[in-house]
């Protein structure tokens, strides 16, 4: 036997030298020691001399020993059995010295600490113990996780099971992720004598009944059980895959798949689901399932593929109000995406996307108000989702990778938005005039209105192209946040054109603004104002404490950099690009659903930084918006407009002194737009087309619409103080802490609704034994409910209880773990269960 701890033998030899004795003999049956000599040898020296007594040697050991002095001592080892006194050359010395004996299994139970009834299990694993590696696995596991069956703590030092409890479930987990053929573990089990050890208890937990067993099968009938016991159906199978008679073991197990693979980065759970759907798929088990039925399992990928499909197809045929197991398709998106596979990145941005287009087709009947106050109310009010939502749909689809078979669906997502922009735009543009608009809205009157009587530093931050919705999305994310003390949103109207010449200026201290022909320039009274430095300039007439930076000049500066630039300071404007800049550009237009994100991020950022720094007002608005669809613009949504050499013309604009008469065009007078005596117009379509010009085909800006001219203005104030908000916690809101059956009911609270004060949290919650052991499944939830409703912040879930016998003078704890920091709340049950197994 290899590696044997010789520890206790040397102590043996050594005390019976000093007792006197001069040769000792060990004769080793097996040779269980023999690659210890060299061991022995050294342990001994100075003690006695080690001889290894080999084939053939005897005489020659003989007359060694017999010219040995009355001082030196011998311990002869033979690695053979004892032969008869009649043919051992040494039968003589034999007779009169000591014979030692080693009882290998014993050194090693001793070694092992374990206990001196478990010496027939060390004596039939010899084999297994004969390795120093394995012994120091097997010495890790809590002796009392295993002592009732020791081969699973075998099992789980050859799987490497790397915690301190041998848990069977555990094992088994490790076992399939190493491959339902050819298994590198089940071979060596067969080496070590515990393959039936292992499918008996694999019997026995979960009724699996094979006179061949494999683990594509067992795995098979295990998916399909549990997929079945989560529709609440009988298991429609043949037996093969029939393991309900163990249902909870099942569950239990699969549970505890689930939510191991929800920690990992690797998808085990995953892979060998898809292993098993090959193997049953000729079986086709589910194939005539409602859609009711596979809405609530998350065993097989497939079934979400066949949601997701079934989703699109209510959607062509814009039936958005089915419901699905009660869920409406909004809802049904939601409970997915807290399912196994709608945490996986594709399948939870496909989820994302079809609720999304969900969205846009519910708005399909939107009718604009009346008027142009109306129209601007009820768009700042909510009516600004429908971008959102569709702006939402196009970079679901993106990031889920252009899928084709969606393809119909994004058409029809298209179709309805573009047809609701037309709707809008064209009543936006019957009322729209700019001499009734009242001046505290207009864009051109911002300084005045909020900067001009500001005593305290404030901060303007100006993000090109950053529309209404994409700002409401930044405020719902800062309203999460306990440092921002109070948050307005307001909004301008933006000049027309609706573009960045127009839209800077007006944002500046002014008296007049013109339009300046041959550089398509606005001046504010009379100096330029298309570049940093100019804008500066102009700011410090009207504040000599202002400044003005490009966002990117803040980018990477530390804090102290940061306040030196601000120091003395009591205007700061800060330009902001990320939108325009992407959209503008042809090779990147199809990313601005991206570039909004970024920038909301951006911004945010922005805006903590500022905080640390002491600036605790900021307004954030946009110099104009835009308008996107993700299909190119057709040639025949485009207006052809002959123009004359004075003439300047885009996409959604035109500006000319003629009198121009096309169908689908409208005007504005500049001099309205600027308050002077510009005798020019600007022409743009009353729909969501375009004229025949150079520009971009799907991002386009300039013209009169609620998205290109209604920007946000934001206003947000901060605290500098450190933050006081704290995770969110669930409580179970049981009664009776009583368990009587292997399914055990669980009501569980969010205790408050998501706010500033409250950050959302997961948890996952499962039982655990008095020894910690988990005695469960594993539920997950995400407790991120902003309702403020108590009865809406309720899960009502079961947890599986392991089939085993229970004590029920023993307390068992319902765990409440947030995932993330790992801290516990404990619930402690008596559980009381008739064990009924025979």
């Amino acid at each position: 036997m290899a590696d044997v701890n010789i520890d206790q033998v040397v102590t043996t030899l050594k005390s019976k030298f000093k007792a006197g004795h001069q040769f000792i003999f060990w004769y080793d049956d097996q040779g269980e020691f023999e690659d210890s000599v060299r061991d022995l040898t050294g342990a001994l020296a100075g003690v006695a001399t080690v001889v290894e007594l080999k084939m053939g040697h005897q005489l020659k050991t003989k007359l060694r020993l017999l010219g040995a002095g009355m001082s030196e001592k011998f311990l002869i080892y033979s690695p053979q059995p004892q032969p008869p006194l009649d043919e051992n050359h040494l039968r003589d010395m034999v007779l009169y010295s000591e014979i030692f004996r080693a009882d290998a299994p014993e050194i090693l139970r001793k070694e092992l600490q374990l206990p001196e009834n478990m010496y027939s299990f060390v004596k039939r694993y010899t084999a297994f113990f004969g390795s120093k590696e394995r012994r120091a696995r097997f010495m890790k596991y809590d002796l009392h996780s295993y002592q009732s069956e020791p081969t699973v703590a075998i099992m789980a030092a050859i799987v490497r099971l790397d915690q301190p409890l041998v848990d069977f479930f555990a094992v088994l987990r490790l076992i399939l992720k190493a491959g339902l053929t050819d298994n590198k573990y089940l071979n060596e089990f067969e080496k070590y004598h515990v393959i039936n050890d292992f499918w008996s208890i694999v019997s026995d937990q979960f009724g699996f009944q094979s006179d061949q067993p494999d683990l594509l099968t067992l795995a098979s009938g295990m998916y399909v059980t549990m997929a079945f016991q989560q529709m609440g159906l009988p298991t429609a199978t043949d037996n093969r895959y029939n393991l309900s008679a163990r249902a909870a073991n099942v569950q239990t197990f699969m549970q505890q798949f689930s939510a191991e693979a929800y920690n990992q980065h690797r998808d085990d759970y995953d892979q060998i689901a898809r292993h098993v759907w090959e193997n049953i798929k000729v079986n086709k088990f589910f194939d005539q399932l409602d859609i009711d039925d596979l809405a609530n399992s998350d065993v097989f990928p497939e079934f979400d593929r066949r949601i997701l499909n079934w989703i699109q197809e209510q959607l062509l045929l814009e039936n958005d109000e089915v419901l699905v197991d009660g869920l409406s398709i909004g809802k049904l998106t939601k409970k997915r995406r807290e399912m196994h596979y709608g945490r996986s990145h594709n399948t939870n941005h496909l989820y994302l996307m079809v609720r999304s287009a969900w969205q846009v087709i519910q708005a399909r009947h939107n009718r604009p108000a009346n008027g142009f106050n109306a129209m601007v109310d009820e768009y700042t009010n909510g009516g600004y989702y429908i971008d959102m939502n569709y702006r939402h749909f196009v970079y679901e689809y993106r990031i889920a990778g252009y899928p084709d078979y969606y393809m119909r669906l994004k058409r029809l997502v298209e179709r309805i938005y573009v047809d609701l922009l037309s709707k809008f735009n064209i009543s936006w543009n019957q009322s729209l005039n700019y001499q009734q608009i009242a001046p505290q809205l207009l864009q051109r009157n911002f300084y005045n209105q909020y900067i001009r009587n500001e005593q305290n530093r404030i901060v303007v931050i100006i993000s090109d192209s950053f529309r209404f919705e994409v700002g409401k999305e930044l405020q719902g994310k800062l309203k999460q946040e306990d440092q921002v003390t109070d948050m307005q949103m307001h909004f301008l109207i933006s000049g027309l054109p609706s573009v960045t010449y127009m839209g800077m200026p007006a944002l500046l201290p002014h008296h007049n603004l013109a339009l300046q022909a041959e550089e398509r320039r606005v001046t504010v009274d009379g100096q330029p104002a298309s570049n940093i430095e100019q804008r500066q300039a102009i700011l410090r007439q009207a504040n000599p404490k202002s400044t003005a930076y490009r966002f990117k000049d803040l980018q990477g500066k530390s804090r102290d950099e940061l306040r030196s630039m601000f120091v003395n300071q009591e205007v700061i404007y800060i330009y902001h690009n990320q939108i325009d800049t992407t959209a503008e550009n042809k090779g990147t237009e199809d990313e601005t659903a991206t570039a909004a994100k970024n920038a909301i991020n951006e911004l945010q950022e922005l805006i903590w930084r500022l905080r640390t720094n002491s600036i605790n007002h900021v307004y954030i608005t946009a110099d104009h918006g835009y308008q996107y669809r993700d299909e190119k613009i057709a040639d025949i949504d485009k207006i052809e407009v002959k123009t004359v050499a004075e003439d300047w013309k885009s996409p959604r604009y035109l500006v000319s002194e003629r009198d121009i008469k096309v169908p689908g065009v409208e005007r504005q007078a500049l001099a309205n737009i600027l308050e002077n005596q510009d005798s020019r117009y600007v022409y743009y379509p009353t729909t969501a087309n375009v004229f025949k010009a150079n520009g971009g085909d799907n991002y386009a800006h300039g013209g009169s619409s609620l998205e290109e001219m209604v920007v946000p203005l934001l206003e947000v104030r901060t605290t500098s103080k450190k933050s006081t908000a704290h995770e969110v916690t669930l409580q179970i809101n049981n009664s009776n802490l009583r368990v009587t059956s292997l399914e055990v009911p669980l009501s569980i609270m969010q205790t408050e609704p998501i706010s500033s004060k409250v950050t959302p949290a997961a948890f996952k919650l499962y039982f655990v034994d008095k020894n910690n052991h988990q005695i469960s499944g594993q539920i997950l939830i995400n407790a991120n409910s902003k309702d403020t409703q108590v009865e809406k912040r309720i899960w009502r879930a079961n947890l599986t209880l392991v089939d085993q016998p229970y004590d029920r003078n023993q307390v068992y704890d319902l765990v409440i773990e947030n995932i993330e920091s790992g801290a516990q709340n404990r619930v402690h049950y008596r559980i009381d269960i008739v064990d009924d197994r025979g």
